[in-house]
């Protein structure tokens, strides 16, 4: 994940010889300084000692001195519980320069729950954190039982707790919630998704939806609804607010992935691919980005779409060959100027996307930088076999060719098909790949 401006990256890593003295055997966060190249690893507790568990994603502040992450391991001593096997998941804040851990994924009183928490978005400048927890963190009965999620909103500072994705009058949803969201920078609003139909009075049949918080008054709204009217045909949940969508950008926009097929017309209705989408919450519209360089929706749909703070940049992943009238080298990501209409296939000099991989995105706030992971074939040359890479694409500035990535030491078998990612970092110039411009 990238800073607001790009200035720092945090990523997830297997391999141990990132940093000295990493022997846990597990994966861990690190964050990397994108001027000095200087990397520092995120987690371990405040003695600086690693755990035994997995750790990650993480996400830096602006300037790179605070790092929100999800850790497997008793990274702080508050925690009371033994730890064994795969541990228990939880949100920990890591101040890089005084080098402490805290636990902040907790609840109301201050203490934490058994069954853990996990990210879901921050306001670094206002100090709260949004996360997700199967416990019904209130106390009482957990109404949607030990396998749904809630949305919690804390200030790590204060202490002041409360219930996102709840009623009105602070009852827990009937149905579970997703464990992202989307808020605004103000803080004021949050967008997340909930099969509940207690939040609203429009969702009887408990079908996944995309709602609306507004935090000054504790009311809710449901933004999705099928081009036809009526009611969304499929049951259960078909919705995935990406992570990358930090924040409502513009104060209006969010993107989403969804294998539902009624947001707009056109969608094969029996099509297994995702589509990637953009709502306006302001006007209610939703525009699906994930369509052919001839406006028809694309064969293969997309997944992984991210957009930058101002909503003038998206980019998204796509195994669809008709995204460009040239297709190029398909699969693809592709990043599109929402106020030019040009569509660029930044990933083209790398080759196709690998069938197994699906690349994670995260594109900087400010616009000026796409990060994205990136499995080699098996059969590319020494060190990229197999690999699985971070490059970062310069979407605005001069061109700059692709560099030869440094050798990276060899992994085991299980660590080359996993998620974890090496540190290796390429440019590729904005506008150095088939540049297009889509009506």
């Amino acid at each position: 994940m990238l800073s607001s401006r790009a200035d720092y990256m945090t990523f997830l890593c297997l391999s141990d010889d990132v940093v000295t003295g990493d022997s846990n055997e597990r994966s861990d966060v690190f964050i990397l300084d994108r001027s000095t190249r200087q990397v520092a690893r995120i987690s371990v507790d405040s003695l600086n000692q690693e755990h035994r568990f997995n750790s990650g994603p993480g996400f830096p502040s602006s300037d790179g001195r605070y790092v929100l992450f999800n850790s497997n391991g008793r990274l702080d001593p508050v925690l009371p519980w033994d730890y064994h096997d795969n541990g228990i998941v939880n949100v920990f804040l890591r101040d890089v320069d005084a080098q402490t851990t805290i636990l902040v994924g907790r609840d109301g009183a201050g203490e934490p729950h058994v069954r853990g928490t996990s990210f879901a978005a921050t306001m670094f400048q206002q100090r709260k954190l949004l996360f997700a927890s199967a416990d019904n963190l209130l106390g009482g009965p957990d109404i949607n039982g030990p396998f749904g999620f809630d949305l919690y909103l804390r200030d790590w500072q204060s202490g002041e707790f409360e219930l996102v994705s709840g009623t009105q009058d602070g009852i827990q949803g009937n149905c579970s919630s997703g464990i992202f969201g989307v808020v605004s920078d103000d803080g004021r609003y949050i967008v997340f998704s909930s099969c509940a139909s207690n939040l609203t009075e429009d969702n009887p049949g408990q079908v996944s939806n995309l709602f609306l918080h507004d935090r000054s008054t504790g009311a809710k709204r449901r933004l999705t609804r099928p081009w036809h009217g009526g009611e969304f045909t499929y049951p259960g949940p078909s919705f995935s607010v990406d992570l990358g969508a930090r924040s409502l950008a513009a104060g209006r926009y969010v993107t989403f992935s969804s294998y539902g097929t009624e947001f707009v017309q056109g969608v094969d209705p029996d099509t297994p691919f995702p589509n990637v989408y953009l709502l306006d919450i302001h006007t209610g519209t939703i525009e699906l980005v994930s369509r052919s360089w001839d406006d028809a929706p694309a064969p293969e749909g997309g997944q992984r779409i991210v957009m930058s703070a101002d909503g003038r940049y998206l980019a998204f992943t796509s195994r669809s060959p008709t995204i460009l009238p040239d297709p190029g080298v398909t699969p693809a990501i592709y990043v599109k100027d929402r106020r030019t209409g040009e569509m660029v296939n930044v990933s083209a000099s790398l080759g196709p996307i690998h069938p197994s991989h699906a690349p994670e995105l995260d594109l900087s706030d400010d616009g000026s930088t796409l990060a994205f992971s990136w499995r080699h074939a098996d059969t590319a040359a020494p060190p990229y076999a197999g690999r699985v890479l971070i490059y970062t694409v310069s979407i605005s500035g001069t061109l700059i060719e692709p560099p030869v990535p440094e050798p990276v030491p060899s992994l085991s078998f299980m660590v080359r098909l996993g998620a974890a990612v090496l540190l290796l970092l390429a440019g590729i110039g904005w506008l150095s790949q088939r540049r297009r411009r889509i009506h």
